[in-house]
């Protein structure tokens, strides 16, 4: 399995328009690994988790074309993981010489009103709809994929979280949430993940309902090491960090190698898994 991180900012980015906090300033002066878009993975060039405003932006910086993407996932629907204007740019009008293949895009079922209150068409768009809701487990394509509830969007109550297994690697793909919940501990008993890649959103600030800080992070960690979900040899990588929770990158970087998690940025691409697909 192969992924690059699209972006891995929360949901105002670093640096934010609006905001003269320290880490915000460093990256309006260094740039480079210390600007994040909103966060976005792309997985073996075919499937897409999340799809937020800064996903065109980012496959231009980084020479990437989603002409064969055909699989959409989408974890919740807050604005830095869902702009459904996105998929209205796949119509006919915006690629009158490129033909695109038809999308298979899971998502919970406040996605699928987002995309109703902006006028969406399927049929335009290009897309199969496919409502999800946690607790689920599903195909796409060659994907094997299980939704866990994820301790985020509270009064909605549908965000999602999501093991991914290709074929060839599985993965723990964990953001947005909070510390889970036992239930969750239950159902991820049994898995042994390749890679896990999780938010450390609260960076060195204090926990949250809704987020990780390092602290959680960590505590989430050694809670799947208990579990024996993780072992010495799982690649494990942290993201969607919040530019109030953060120091710059190198800083960021040398705390949690500390902690045995490397930091994602904006482009990095990793390999994990070697099953044959």
């Amino acid at each position: 399995m192969r992924f690059t991180f699209l972006g891995t900012g929360a949901a105002e980015g670093i640096p934010s328009p609006f905001c003269s906090c320290p880490a915000c300033t460093d990256a309006r002066l260094t740039g480079g690994k210390n600007v994040r878009r909103r966060q976005s993975v792309l997985i073996n060039d075919d499937l897409l988790v999340d799809l937020g405003p800064d996903v065109f932006a980012s496959c231009a910086a980084f020479g990437i074309s989603l002409t064969g993407l055909r699989h959409v996932l989408i974890t919740h629907s807050h604005l830095d993981h869902f702009s459904p204007d996105n998929l209205k740019l796949r119509a006919r009008g915006f690629r009158l010489e490129t033909e695109l293949p038809e999308i298979d895009a899971a998502g919970p079922p406040s996605v699928w009103m987002k995309w109703e209150e902006s006028g969406g068409s399927d049929r335009e768009a290009g897309i199969r709809r496919r409502p999800v809701l946690p607790g689920s487990r599903f195909e796409l394509g060659a994907y094997r994929i299980r939704s866990l509830p994820a301790v985020h969007q509270l009064r909605t109550g549908d965000a999602m979280n999501y093991v991914i297994d290709d074929g060839t690697a599985t993965l723990l793909y964990a953001s947005d949430t909070g510390y889970y919940e036992e239930e969750v501990w239950k159902e991820l008993e049994g898995y042994r993940f390749d890679t896990v890649i999780m938010e450390g959103t609260l960076g060195f600030r204090s926990s949250g309902r809704e987020h990780l800080n390092f602290g959680d992070l960590g505590r989430m960690m050694e809670r799947l090491e208990k579990i024996g979900a993780i072992g010495r040899e799982t690649v494990r990588i942290a993201t969607h960090f919040s530019h109030q929770s953060v120091e710059p990158y190198e800083e960021t970087c040398r705390t949690l190698k500390a902690m045995g998690i490397e930091c994602a940025f904006d482009g990095l691409t990793r390999q994990a898994g070697n099953r044959s697909r």
